[in-house]
């Protein structure tokens, strides 16, 4: 076969193969451009953290955009005071550097590529803040799982504690009280020896990570304060627990 004629026939395939790929994936097919000097809208809202969907609690903040690593290109946003609206413009040319600051909630820093998050043309994110911590506060570790009679940390559970190592580096001088529950089935006794073994756990987690262990004291309650009486299985997922009480931040 001549060779134009073999990249022609080839050219169709090409072509072909490439319409089947976008009808397969109709209204989720993505197209990322490749002009990385373009200039595309970023929009979203900022919440409080602890309001949940449907009724967001919109937060008040400032956001400033700096681009990496010269910091050539800076924005500040606010965004508006009752819906937590912002909206800004960004260049996909650059990685950015975003920091949010609102009154009464914990600073959120992160480095952004916008061309990862690109869709349609356009950026959606929102952003949940955390309220700045106080002294008796009491912090659940919702995604720190135990089985059932066992106190072994799994490695599911890493990334929420990864979570208190940072809140403890970033707040150098913060004092906490780490206190184990189990549910209130079965023997008293061992369950506080259980419960105590958990908090022994995520002690010796958080030690592992370079936190002076200092800073760091358990109690055990082992049944005694569930937090459903509910005999089901996930009412009993819900009493096994460990909370972080903020002692003192001197």
């Amino acid at each position: 076969m001549p060779f134009a004629k073999y990249l022609h026939i080839k050219i169709i395939a090409i072509s072909i193969f490439c319409l089947i790929g976008i009808a397969a994936h109709g209204e989720r097919f993505r197209v990322i451009t490749n002009n990385t000097d373009t200039i595309v809208r970023m929009h979203g809202y900022i919440y409080d953290s602890i309001s949940k969907s449907p009724n967001h609690i919109a937060v008040k903040a400032k956001i400033i955009l700096e681009s990496l690593p010269h910091g050539s290109e800076i924005g500040i946003i606010t965004t508006n005071d009752t819906s937590g609206y912002f909206e800004y413009y960004i260049n996909l040319k650059y990685i950015y550097r975003i920091e949010i600051q609102s009154d009464q909630y914990r600073r959120y820093v992160e480095n952004l590529n916008p061309r990862n998050i690109l869709y349609d043309e356009e950026i959606v994110r929102n952003y949940f803040l955390e309220p700045q911590i106080k002294e008796n506060q009491v912090i659940r570790l919702d995604n720190l799982i135990f089985d059932q009679g066992e106190s072994h940390i799994t490695s599911d559970s890493y990334g929420e504690l990864n979570k208190l190592v940072n809140l403890m580096n970033e707040n150098g001088a913060m004092y906490i009280q780490l206190e184990g529950h189990t549910d209130y089935r079965g023997s008293k006794k061992l369950n506080m020896e259980l419960s105590q073994k958990r908090v022994d756990a995520v002690r010796n987690y958080l030690i592992s990570k370079n936190i002076n262990p200092k800073r760091i004291k358990t109690k055990a309650f082992g049944g005694s304060q569930p937090l459903v009486k509910e005999k089901s299985i996930e009412a009993s997922e819900l009493n096994r627990r460990v909370e972080v009480r903020i002692l003192r931040i001197e």
